[in-house]
């Protein structure tokens, strides 16, 4: 039974450290949710994911390591995982729905016009103020 016991906590200890190390793998990988977590985080330098999720380092390398949800079941399927892994789930829905915009964003080839009609709007609306 002794051996049993240390055998589990080797195994827990291992599975830690290798689920956090995949986890650090998945920010690279677009189809994990830690790749958009990473999105978030450079967009919010010095704002911690952990605190803003409610969650310690075992949950969130478990989050970053699912699979990256997309389309229009994305907030229903998120808030069941955040409830699932015991998660902030609007903190979770706002972090992917802004990891999705910005990949839009990276992804869209106008040539910068849709920079420019971003000044032009906020220069309006300086002069209308």
């Amino acid at each position: 039974m002794i051996k049993m016991e240390v055998d589990m906590a080797v195994n827990f200890t291992e599975t830690e450290r290798l689920g956090r190390a995949m986890a650090v793998a998945a920010r690279s990988k677009p189809e994990f949710i830690g790749s958009a977590l990473a999105i978030w985080e450079r967009a919010n330098p010095g704002r911690s994911i952990e605190a803003e999720l409610r969650c310690d380092q075992a949950q969130l390398w478990r989050l970053a390591v699912t699979p990256r949800l997309h389309g229009p079941g994305m907030p229903q399927a998120a808030l069941a995982l955040a409830s699932s892994l015991g998660l902030n789930p609007l903190a979770l829905v706002n972090m992917l729905r802004f990891a999705e915009s910005a990949n839009a964003f990276a992804l869209a080839n106008d040539d910068g016009e849709m920079l420019m009609a971003a000044l032009d709007a906020d220069n309006q609306e300086k002069d209308a103020d």
